[in-house]
This record gives C-alpha cells, structure tokens and sequence, in this order.
C-alpha cells in the first residue's frame, strides 16, 4: 500500500517499499549493527530485496510503525544499539518522506561473533 499525501499541486505517492529502504539504510548506519537479520518470507507486509532483510511497514491510518529485525555485533549494548537504531529509523523516515512513524519495533535476532 502506498502512502499519499494531497496538497493543491498535486499528490506524491511513498511506497512502503522506500519506507522500508530509508529504514534499512538507517539501521545499518548504527554502530554496533552487523547486518539486518535475513528475511522471513511468510510475513505479510515483508519487502526483500537484495542486501535487505527482514522489515515489515505496517501502515495504520496516517501513521507507520516499523518493525526491523537486526544482527548486533558482540560487545555491543544491545539496549543502547536499539534505542540508536529506533531514533535513527524514525527521524530518517519522518524526515525524507513527511510520514509519521508511530514506532520502530527491533528484534535482535542473533549476536555476531566474526572478526
């Protein structure tokens, strides 16, 4: 489902699949995030795309929320990285697309022990 916004020019059109761009792009951006955790396919509302993994938009009115699932590296505060994570999400998206993010939901999904 696209997100539209109406103005007296005309109309825009945001796809919850550059929702879910900007979001990943932001996650990623934190210190202490490996990767996003892979993709679950039988998720509704999930978008995969190559190098992108698991994000649900779910788009409720005229607000969004967003649910990320991450890979935090080892020796990192996992509650520090998220709270991180859910300021860097929401105010990227707000900022770009004008869509209120009601929430960022993250689920650590594994902890990462490479070097």
């Amino acid at each position: 489902m696209d997100r539209q916004k109406s103005s007296k020019r005309g109309s825009l059109k945001i796809s919850e699949e550059v929702i879910a761009t900007i979001a990943q792009s932001a996650a990623v951006e934190i210190d202490g995030v490996e990767e996003l955790a892979p993709a679950k396919s039988s998720l509704k509302n999930v978008f995969i795309k190559p190098k992108q993994g698991y994000i649900i938009i779910s788009p409720m009115g005229d607000v969004v929320e967003i649910t990320i699932g991450i890979v935090v590296k080892n020796g990192y505060k996992i509650a520090k990285v998220c709270e991180a994570l859910q300021h860097n999400v929401k105010e990227s998206v707000q900022g770009m697309t004008g869509i209120t993010v009601s929430r960022v939901n993250v689920v650590v999904a594994a902890v990462s022990f490479a070097e």
